[in-house]
Order: structure tokens, then C-alpha cells, then sequence
């Protein structure tokens, strides 16, 4: 073989080798995941400035790569541009964001991001405060039982205090019935809670600011209610839920209509070792809580 021939050889054959090792070179060359967004973002309003989210791992994520989560926050007229940002380190519990604004509804956005430095696209949610009573004058909420005479049974979801200027709910009586949103009925050793234009009282039919109601859920506290949708997209209806037989604590879902403005807003009747009816003979009541969205037309959660 010529000198000529034996060059030609070894070039192409170092050309070979050169192609090997480079696909060798490809084919271990590692591959940086990238993570996919959060699913099943939620959300509740804890108070008037604060609100918890909370999110669940896609299916596929790849939890030895897991570094931590950011959520960023801004009011959803405004632009993301720096827009705060916070750092959660674990998906399925409640996440809390504080210092907000009731009169603003929030687009908050979560991020998943993984050691090698990749980030998914954000999951997205638009909520808004509510205001929170747990208490009126320091006392407990209390709906009384239909025989009680005096106290009341009915209930205003939020009248304005003119001297102190704030909103409150506000506990009347059957002679009040006309200004019920929501009520108490205990006849027949029932517990029904609902419309007050659906309850059994003398005048129910003058209640003509008488709120919807959809679901009833069990839940041991207003917290534990997490929503994914806007509550104008459920189903309202005048009606009453018949909670007799319910052993666990129950949130109602309302939607109040006042002036021509609709309100929503959520109930928490407590139930206490399997009875939501507390005190003593005579003197029963069923002890509520309420979430109310003062804002008209805001329905907390929106997609």
C-alpha cells in the first residue's frame, strides 16, 4: 500500500473515531429537568389583609430535585413587574400571605423550582380579602333556638356602625324578621339553617333582603375552606339546609343581595360533640362565624 493510500486510511479512520466519541460524548451528556407548574392551587381569606394559598406537586415531579416554591403577588390591574416575592418549601399546606388590601382583588402566582436552577410556568389564582367576625362586643356569634324568648334567631350578615364606623354582623329577633339575611330554625327538635324567606317564622315572607345559600361542607373551621373557582360561578338558591343529623361542623356557602349589590360570604355553624345546639334548656344556640367580601361583586376566587 502507498504512502498516499495509508494517509487516506488514517484520516478517514480518525474521522470515524472522532464521530464515536462525539455521539458517545451526546449520548451521556446529562439532561436538566425542568419542573411542571403547581396543580390544584387554592385559596382562602383569612382576614381583612390576609389570605392563605395552597397548591399540590405535579405528578411527575421529581421530588430529589425539589428546591423550593415562589410565590409573587400583585393587584391584578397592575402589572407583575416587581411584584413581591416570597419562598415556600413545601406544597400541600397552608401558605400564608399577609399585609393586603380588602379593597383589591390579588393575582397570585406559584413557581416551582428545582436544584439545577429550572423553574416551571406559574400556577395562577385571583383572590381578595373578607372580612372576618368571630366575635361582635367581645362575645361569641350566637343564633339562638326558636323558643328562646327575646334573643334572636335571625341574622344580618354585615350592617354599618355609624359611631365607630365599622361593619358588623348583627343577631335580631322575629320581630326583625323583615331584616334577615340568614336564620336559625329549631322547630320540631330540627336544626335548619338558611334563607330567611324559607324559614318556618310568622313574617318570613316580608324578608325581602333574604340571602341565597349553596353548598353546606363539613369543615372544623373557616380556614380549612379552600376554594379554586369564583363563588359566583355556584349554584345560589333561596333555601334552607336541614342540619339535624350533620355530627361535624358545617361552612355555608351565601351570596347576599343588598341595594342591588351582591355580596358573598361564608358561614361556619360549630358543632360540638356531635350537636350543633349548645347551652342549657332554654337557653340554646348555635355559635356561627362569618367570612363576608364587603366589596360588592367581588367573588373571592377567580380562575
Amino acid at each position: 500500500m502507498n504512502l498516499i493510500k495509508k494517509l487516506s486510511l488514517l484520516t478517514a479512520l480518525v474521522a470515524v473515531m472522532f464521530a464515536f466519541n462525539a455521539c458517545e460524548e451526546d449520548a451521556v451528556s446529562p439532561v436538566e429537568d425542568t419542573p411542571s407548574a403547581p396543580i390544584g392551587l387554592e385559596a382562602t381569606s383569612i382576614n381583612d389583609n390576609t389570605v392563605h394559598i395552597k397548591w399540590q406537586d405535579a405528578s411527575d415531579i421529581d421530588v430529589t430535585e425539589l428546591k423550593d416554591y415562589t410565590i409573587t403577588y400583585y393587584p391584578s390591574n397592575t402589572s407583575s413587574t416587581n411584584a413581591p416575592e416570597l419562598t415556600a418549601t413545601e406544597s400541600g399546606v397552608a401558605f400564608e400571605i399577609a399585609g393586603l388590601d380588602m379593597d383589591k382583588e390579588y393575582t397570585f402566582e406559584v413557581v416551582t423550582n428545582y436544584d439545577n436552577g429550572n423553574s416551571s410556568s406559574a400556577a395562577m389564582i385571583k383572590w381578595a380579602p373578607a372580612m372576618r367576625f368571630v366575635q361582635v362586643s367581645a362575645n361569641t356569634i350566637r343564633l339562638y333556638s326558636a323558643n328562646v324568648v327575646n334573643k334572636g334567631s335571625g341574622l344580618k350578615l354585615a350592617t354599618y356602625d355609624g359611631i365607630d364606623e365599622i361593619y358588623l354582623p348583627e343577631v335580631l329577633t322575629v320581630a326583625n324578621i323583615s331584616m334577615w339575611n340568614l336564620g336559625l330554625n329549631t322547630k320540631d327538635s330540627k336544626v335548619k339553617f338558611g334563607s330567611a324567606s324559607k324559614l318556618d317564622f310568622t313574617g318570613a315572607s316580608t324578608a325581602t333582603e333574604s340571602a341565597e345559600v349553596s353548598d353546606a361542607v363539613p369543615a372544623a373551621s373557616l380556614n380549612d375552606v379552600f376554594d379554586s373557582q369564583g363563588l359566583d360561578n355556584m349554584n345560589y338558591s333561596q333555601d334552607v339546609h336541614d342540619l339535624t343529623n350533620a355530627t361535624s361542623s358545617v361552612v355555608v356557602y351565601v351570596k347576599s343581595t343588598t341595594n342591588g349589590e351582591i355580596h358573598y360570604a361564608k358561614v361556619f355553624l360549630k358543632n360540638v360533640n356531635g350537636s350543633f345546639l349548645q347551652g342549657t334548656t332554654g337557653d340554646q344556640y348555635v355559635e356561627i362565624q362569618i367570612s363576608y367580601q364587603l366589596n360588592a361583586g367581588f367573588p373571592y376566587a377567580k380562575k
